[in-house]
């Protein structure tokens, strides 16, 4: 016999009926036994009673966690008020004993998030900056309501995901008039001359602080080069007495974001006469 109970006499023709061992309401919540009265005549007689056992729910069982750990990606300048993530636990317990409360446990963390103590689910309180913040730690405790209550933590990992919200910054070379400089260069420069290098920053990372250089627009766009990689800018051919005296050039640094921000800075250059320009002399020239 199998079933946690057992028949026991009291007084003639009395029995009780005994539970011989534990019973686990999450296991088997209800029972439905048969008992059998049989007498000694012949041929011997029976009668049966059913009786049908509720097994009642003590908080036995702490709320538990989907997962051991959670990990949050959020894409920075995110709305405040917004949903970020979404906790689940669960409890095998029953009625009062498996209402759940969700609390964040760490302080500190009250001004970047809050949470919905029903239903666990983590709301923004501000606007992320990934320049400023990349990643903070949440800490979540999940409680019953059973008398006396049981408890389960768990740490949620938020990383900020950068966004491209900031476009290139020039830092050479530096305007002296706006956006544009003005150089010069000498009318027997050859082809290979290395007349400037154009450097940018971005303060975002990844992809989005990729950058490319570009010539945007040019006086002669048979006159100058540029590395889309390292922003030098070099001669094509040797200037000739029919190009400009004044050589513009408009240069566009682009990030590789999504979608792109650029920079611009316009070099203006005056041709000037003088000696010959090698260009093997020019390329140990430090811009």
């Amino acid at each position: 016999n199998k079933l946690p109970f057992k028949l026991e006499s009291s007084v003639r023709n009395n029995w009780k009926l005994l539970v011989q061992h534990g019973l686990d309401r999450e296991t088997t919540s209800r029972y439905d036994i048969t008992v059998t009265c049989t007498d000694a005549g012949y041929p011997p007689l029976t009668s049966e009673k059913n009786i049908r056992v509720d097994v009642s729910d003590v908080n036995d069982n702490a709320p538990t966690f989907t997962q051991v750990a959670y990990t949050a990606n959020v894409m920075e300048n995110n709305v405040i008020g917004g949903s970020l993530f979404s906790l689940t636990a669960y409890d095998t317990d029953t009625g009062q004993n498996a209402r759940l409360n969700f609390t964040i446990l760490n302080s500190v963390v009250a001004s970047y998030v809050s949470i919905d103590s029903q239903n666990g689910v983590i709301f923004a309180q501000k606007s992320f900056d990934y320049e400023q913040l990349k990643k903070f730690q949440i800490h979540v405790m999940v409680l019953d309501s059973g008398a006396p209550p049981l408890s389960s933590n768990v740490t949620v990992d938020v990383v900020i995901l950068d966004q491209n919200d900031n476009a290139p910054v020039i830092v050479n070379p530096l305007p002296e008039h706006g956006t544009t400089v003005m150089e010069t260069i000498s009318r027997f420069a050859e082809p290979g001359y290395l007349l400037a290098k154009v450097s940018a920053t971005d303060h975002d990372s990844g992809q989005n602080a990729r950058l490319t250089y570009h010539v945007f627009q040019a006086t002669h766009r048979n006159l100058f080069t540029i590395s889309e990689d390292t922003g030098e800018i070099w001669t094509i051919r040797g200037i000739e007495t029919k190009d400009a005296p004044e050589q513009r050039l408009v240069i566009v640094v682009k990030d590789n974001g999504i979608p792109s921000l650029s920079a611009t800075v316009t070099i203006v250059l005056s041709v000037k006469g003088g000696d010959t320009i090698s260009s093997a002399t020019s390329l140990s020239k430090d811009h």
